[in-house]
């Protein structure tokens, strides 16, 4: 399934809405410790109160099949409001030109919704960066 995704590295923990859980047919490991108590700190030292999140492991591969890994996420009713599509402009020929690959434009290309389903936390980004940087002309 094809799912529109996003990088927080400011979040500690990483989240799957809870529709594509229904889609995928996911099943909690709520076996033994699959269950997760939480409450979040969210910016300005704001605290949520506890909650319990089901836990899950997804795999999750990207669009051309050429990575791919397993890690554990937490059922979210909604990860975000929505966050718009980058825009066509002169930074899209730089980051072709660069061979930066952005899902966006694959996702636009089958009309999918602009809903965020993966929110990929510090808890995994490190894993999925490459390192490489790329200093761009264009600021989006």
């Amino acid at each position: 399934m094809l799912v529109r995704a996003i990088f927080d590295t400011g979040c500690m923990k990483s989240y799957i809405s809870s529709d594509n859980v229904k889609i995928m047919n996911y099943k909690s490991k709520n076996v033994c410790v699959w269950e997760v108590n939480l409450n979040q700190s969210l910016f300005g030292g704001i605290e949520t109160v506890e909650s319990v999140y089901n836990n899950y492991v997804i795999e999750l591969r990207y669009v051309d099949g050429g990575y791919r890994c397993k890690f554990e996420v937490l059922g979210q009713e909604r990860i975000c409001f929505e966050i718009e599509q980058l825009p066509s402009g002169p930074q899209l020929n730089e980051f072709q030109m660069h061979s930066i690959q952005l899902t966006d434009l694959e996702i636009n290309m089958f009309n999918f919704d602009r809903e965020i389903e993966l929110l990929i936390g510090a808890d995994v980004g490190g894993k999925l960066l490459t390192g490489k940087v790329k200093t761009l002309k264009y600021i989006i």
